[in-house]
């Protein structure tokens, strides 16, 4: 199959070549497979999720509050900003986890302005539960790279995630390639 993704991409990058001889498509080569990567990996965890009721915005709530460390709870801003989305997406799950049971308000005592979300028992329970699941599943999408070409990736996304996350370094468009991390050094394509 890696031979036939290789392929359709190739095609793509060729046919944009000879329609748009002017333009730089070079980033086809990177940013396709990384989209369809994408739908793959998410289809395959829903599905996953799926099997136990839950889906990917229920799984990153359960976990952001689970990592946090007992008594597995934050404040509503602190759980938004961990997760990466709103306020109001953050209202509505909290919400419709409420109403499943696995998540309850907390108001802090004494003035009781400040509201966490907390994992109820049952919430923790039923992300212990799948937790080995879910990466059992993420396992076996990464089961066709050997631990050299794992470690590289990881890497080489980490690296890409620093200059475009927010509060990332900024790298100049004249500014010379980076340097090839180490891991990456003989690596062959398989």
């Amino acid at each position: 199959m890696a031979s036939t993704s290789r392929d359709q991409v190739g095609r793509i990058i060729e046919a944009w070549h000879r329609e748009r001889p002017d333009v730089d498509v070079s980033s086809i080569g990177i940013i396709t497979p990384i989209v369809r990567l994408a739908a793959l990996v998410t289809d395959h965890r829903a599905h996953v999720l799926a099997t136990h009721g839950l889906e990917q915005s229920h799984l990153d709530v359960l976990a952001t509050l689970r990592r946090s460390g007992a008594p597995f709870r934050l404040t509503a801003g602190e759980l938004s900003r961990r997760c990466r989305v709103t306020a109001g997406a953050t209202t509505q799950r909290v919400q419709a986890m409420e109403a499943l049971g696995l998540v309850e308000r907390v108001r802090e005592e004494p003035d009781r302005r400040t509201v966490h979300v907390q994992l109820t028992p049952e919430g923790l329970a039923r992300l212990d539960g799948l937790f080995a699941d879910v990466m059992a599943g993420d396992e076996s999408l990464l089961a066709g790279l050997d631990p050299r070409q794992r470690a590289a990736l990881e890497e080489l996304l980490r690296a890409w995630l620093t200059v475009l996350e927010p509060g990332g370094r900024t790298v100049p468009a004249d500014a010379a390639a980076p340097a090839v991390p180490a891991v990456l050094r003989d690596v062959t394509p398989g």
